[in-house]
């Protein structure tokens, strides 16, 4: 029997994934855009993609090592979806189909590349000035798992009393990576996982 070449392989792999694209745009509503280009996308959910465009196929493998399930054959399956979507400048796009304690949660954000030097990153500096700090990324990690109430918080990180979590989370809410859903409970807000996640993989030292 004829074996399929990797260029062929390839081609089947990206067909399926443009295929896939399609078919979640379909069944969901188009995300809102905050700059004109078709890469200029940001979707969240928690049981359904929004996506806009086919750059929705486009993740981020940061090694030869691809994650789990993509073909061997082009370990950057997802730079060259986005290469053919988005040609020169160019976009940044990151996404996140994942299930943690928090749920079931699907997120997707992109910009080309223009907007991104255009913009002006001292904007950002508070959220990410909060997660400058160990004890802060820590909390975050246990709140991934789900809601904590601060006193889980202290009992987990052994911290020495409410208020020094209390003066964390403080941080992590201005930043925008913490919530309060009730009195004494804290979460992170759906539409933060995915970044959260995405910085700490871009963090990786590869």
């Amino acid at each position: 029997m004829a074996q399929n070449s990797p260029a062929d392989l390839l081609l089947a792999r990206l067909e399926a994934l443009e295929s896939r694209v399609h078919e979640l745009e379909d069944r969901a509503p188009s995300a809102p855009l905050s700059a004109p280009s078709s890469a200029s996308t940001g979707a969240e959910s928690t049981g359904a993609t929004g996506t806009s465009g086919s750059a929705g196929s486009a993740g981020s493998t940061g090694d030869s090592g691809a994650a789990g399930g993509t073909d061997v054959a082009d370990p950057f399956w997802a730079l060259t979806a986005l290469k053919e979507h988005e040609p020169s400048p160019g976009a940044v796009v990151f996404a996140g189909a994942i299930d943690v304690g928090l749920g079931h949660l699907e997120y997707q954000w992109g910009r080309p590349v223009e907007h991104l030097l255009a913009a002006d990153w001292a904007e950002h500096a508070e959220p990410v000035a909060a997660l400058g700090h160990p004890l802060r990324l820590a909390i975050l990690r246990r709140l991934l798992d789900g809601e904590h109430t601060v006193a889980q918080i202290v009992d987990e990180l052994e911290l020495g009393s409410t208020g020094v979590a209390y003066h964390h989370l403080s941080a992590l809410q201005s930043g925008g990576w913490a919530m309060s859903p009730r009195r004494g409970s804290w979460s992170i807000p759906a539409s933060r996982v995915v970044p959260l996640l995405a910085i700490i993989t871009a963090l990786e030292k590869g």
